[in-house]
């Protein structure tokens, strides 16, 4: 899918792919998925090549940050939920050349759709390429901040069911599963939320580093420097919150199991004079003088009762139990 926008009285609009000389006007076009023909299309109508879908998930700085004939070429992150809900992230290519912004993705993403609807009320300062660009990031770092906010919101509340494990009547009985499968994704989002901070950085630092911006834009984006600057130590608490959950949690759980185990310890530690009374008697010798006493079955009912019973005594008060 191929969208175009051009400048209109300072603001974004949509334009028709189809007409040449509205196309060629265009400030902005977004691919998404681009077929063939698509590119093609770029390439005959504005002589311009977009990176290959898998240039895009290079990790090295100089596939992700550099510049040729066909412009200048960033490779960022973007946040985003896969199809079943969980965190994930996106590659954006971008290339910024003769003043037109062309970006390339194979999703739609949250930051572009709330980009695209801003840009239909909010003019641009000044209209170029590196404005779009800019103004990308910093909805992209708005929306990590909101990611961060919602974070801390679900540790807030897991930390009340992790953290009141000892308390009500159903002491010891509480099921973590459901907590650590939570505590599991937000570590994982927590550690998207930081890739895509640092990736962000690292393609400012790129774009200060090898382009003269205009002073509107030089400003713009050491603000998105310093916003980026001022969220990362406050995921990285999170992090580690995350991390002391997991092990609160996990700690918890081997009390439980110990409680447990102690228990059936002393249950068979219990039972066990019993068992050698019952034994005792259970004995299939010929000359046992306590088979011909009357009361002799009673007598050991009442050994073996004693012989739990005391036990049990002694480690009801030694607070074993």
């Amino acid at each position: 899918m191929i969208r175009a926008f051009s400048l209109n009285n300072d603001r974004l609009v949509s334009v028709d792919e189809n007409i040449q000389n509205q196309f060629n006007e265009a400030i902005w076009i977004d691919l998404i998925d681009p077929t063939d023909e698509e590119r093609g299309v770029l390439e005959t109508r504005l002589d311009q090549t977009l990176a290959e879908e898998h240039e895009l998930e290079d990790l090295e700085a100089s596939a992700r940050f550099f510049e040729d004939e066909d412009g200048l070429h960033l490779h960022s992150f973007f946040y985003c939920l896969d199809d079943d809900d969980y965190a994930d992230i996106a590659t954006v290519g971008f290339t910024i050349r003769d003043g037109r912004l062309f970006t390339l993705r194979e999703r739609d993403l949250p930051a572009f759709r709330l980009y695209r609807m801003r840009s239909r009320r909010a003019k641009l300062i000044d209209g170029n390429a590196y404005e779009l660009l800019l103004d990308l990031f910093e909805t992209k770092i708005e929306q990590l901040a909101d990611v961060i906010e919602n974070i801390y919101a679900d540790l807030e509340k897991l930390s009340r069911v992790v953290l009141s494990t000892h308390e009500g009547e159903n002491k010891g009985e509480h099921n973590f599963d459901d907590a650590l499968a939570e505590l599991t994704e937000l570590e994982d989002a927590s550690s998207k939320v930081r890739l895509c901070l640092m990736d962000t950085q690292r393609a400012l630092s790129f774009l200060l580093r090898k382009t003269r911006l205009p002073n509107n834009q030089l400003e713009q984006a050491r603000d998105i420097m310093r916003d980026i600057e001022s969220l990362q130590p406050h995921n990285e608490s999170l992090f580690q919150k995350v991390n002391f959950l997991m092990q609160a949690a996990m700690g918890f759980i081997n009390i439980e199991q110990n409680r447990i185990m102690k228990f059936f310890s002393v249950v068979s530690v219990m039972f066990l004079p019993a068992t050698l009374v019952a034994s005792t008697y259970g004995m299939n010798f010929e000359f046992m003088p306590e088979l011909g006493f009357k009361y002799g079955y009673p007598m050991a009912i009442g050994l073996m009762i004693c012989a739990a019973a005391t036990p049990y005594l002694y480690f009801k008060r030694k607070g074993w139990l």
